[in-house]
């Protein structure tokens, strides 16, 4: 008896053992096709757009190329107004009735055309159109546009909206009169200038570095990693602007130097040249 049981219990367990082996075997031959089928769908994506096929990129195959530091294109066709809202870092922004791109992009590098859904296909037909009579034929389309990208987590940068309680959130204040005791007692502080050029030599915040409002997003590298990293600017508002910016692309926390430079200089406080 004992022994029959014995038995009953080896060939429940040799039975459970084929039954994990098979299932094992099953899902591994599913994963293995879905993954081929995921890899010739990556290596080969297209979409047909005016009768004619083009390649398409996806966010996650983007992400890779840029933390590879692959050089691209980022082309984005949307309005200005949908730019500066949000945008990829480093894209540039050629509205469909500013076409043809010229000297903004650079033709030796691939262009990735970036769209707000990607579901304009007129619109995406003429961009490609005005493209190929520039002779600029390696493009691919971003899956999903800007879209798509949001939701795979990729990040965007904007210009600030200081009704936006998101934005206000990235940067502090400080006060003209705070600054300058700061300055005076030797406090480290990395003082960013963002006027343009001229404003920036007939008078500036002595010690301040001047990187132009637009020229922010291509020389943030050159922003000095600091603990108090303070905007002067020809306003408060382009101050608050830059200050965004500088959160969303190196997620530092800058300060706004309350009513700019022309409140500075109502206080009496000193600037060089």
């Amino acid at each position: 008896m004992k022994n029959k049981k014995d038995t009953n219990a080896l060939l429940i367990g040799l039975g459970l053992i084929i039954l994990v082996m098979f299932i094992t075997f099953f899902r591994t031959s599913i994963l293995s096709s879905e993954n081929q089928s995921n890899n010739a769908q990556q290596k080969n994506p297209q979409t047909e757009i005016a009768g004619q096929k083009y390649q398409t990129i996806s966010s996650l195959q983007l992400q890779k190329k840029l933390a590879l530091g692959t050089e691209l294109n980022l082309l984005d066709v949307r309005s200005f107004k949908d730019y500066i809202t949000e945008h990829l870092v480093d894209s540039v922004n050629v509205a469909i009735d500013e076409l043809p791109v010229g000297a903004k992009i650079n033709p030796k590098n691939p262009v990735i055309l970036i769209t707000t859904d990607a579901t304009d296909e007129d619109s995406i037909a003429t961009v490609l159109k005005s493209l190929e009579s520039e002779h600029i034929t390696n493009v691919q389309i971003l899956a999903g546009g800007i879209e798509e990208w949001k939701k795979m987590a990729g990040a965007t940068v904007n210009f600030g909206n200081p009704n936006s309680f998101t934005d206000q959130s990235k940067v502090s204040y400080v006060e003209n009169a705070q600054l300058n005791e700061a300055l005076k007692s030797g406090v480290s502080t990395f003082i960013l200038d963002v006027r343009t050029q001229p404003e920036y030599a007939n008078g500036h915040i002595k010690g301040a570095v001047n990187i132009p409002f637009d020229d922010l997003e291509k020389r943030r590298n050159e922003v000095r990693t600091f603990p108090r990293i303070v905007l002067s600017g020809a306003s408060e508002l382009q101050e608050f602007e830059a200050a965004v910016q500088l959160y969303d692309m190196l997620l530092v926390q800058p300060f706004v130097l309350k009513e700019g430079i022309p409140g500075w200089q109502k206080k009496g406080f000193e600037l060089t040249k």
